[in-house]
């Protein structure tokens, strides 16, 4: 999923957080803490695509 406005999030293994712009890829482990903020595209994430049996999302 992209982001749809900028966004400050740490990934997984980072000590200070990075700051992503409308536009860029959403790391996986960011999405939950971006979608409560309203900063990712709408629609249903890769994961959950995979895990719901739809391989081409």
């Amino acid at each position: 999923m992209k982001f749809v406005k900028p966004f400050y999030g740490c990934k997984a293994g980072d000590v200070y957080p990075t700051k992503f712009a409308a536009g860029d890829e959403c790391p996986p482990e960011l999405e939950r803490a971006a979608k409560s903020t309203d900063a990712l595209e709408s629609g249903q994430s890769k994961r959950k695509a995979k895990v719901d049996g739809n391989p081409d999302a």
